[in-house]
């Protein structure tokens, strides 16, 4: 018994001594070429040239948005003609997910609940095709920033 004891205590003292900030491992190269897709909704991945595929995204997960926000009936006590610009990420599923606002606080007096608005039209938003890292054949997750014009009539 006191020999498992002595292996026990001379294994943790060796085992402490381990420190894996010093450890030769790096994690692969992952750059973005211009051959990888990014995230695309079924009728935006019929198009053949990048750039229309892109503002076809934008285009489509901003109109998304705005649905959603007219079909909340929002009423403001004054007139609204603000930009935001919205972060979010699409994971390698495809899901949605609000990461942040900036110029937030302009509007949070007039519609307290916008983050809330905001991140629920993400989150509705139908499923889409996640980026896809072309040298490696493989989904993965992506960020995005897009300004977000909020208006009143």
């Amino acid at each position: 018994m006191k020999i498992v004891k002595l292996l026990f205590l001379i294994l943790t003292i060796v085992g402490c001594k381990y420190n894996p900030n010093k450890s030769n491992y790096s994690p692969p190269n992952v750059n973005w070429t211009s051959s990888d897709e990014m995230p695309s909704f079924e009728n935006c991945n019929d198009l053949i040239n990048e750039s229309d595929r892109k503002n076809c995204f934008n285009t489509k997960i901003l109109n998304l948005i705005y649905t959603n926000l007219i079909s909340e009936n929002l009423i403001v006590n004054k007139i609204i003609d603000d930009t935001l610009i919205i972060s979010f990420l699409i994971n390698y599923k495809g899901k949605i997910s609000l990461i942040e606002i900036e110029n937030e606080d302009k509007l949070i007096n007039e519609i307290p609940d916008l983050e809330k608005l905001i991140s629920n039209s993400l989150e509705n938003i139908p499923s889409l095709y996640p980026a896809t890292k072309t040298n490696m054949g493989i989904p993965v997750s992506s960020k995005f920033r897009l300004p977000l014009i909020i208006k009143s009539n």
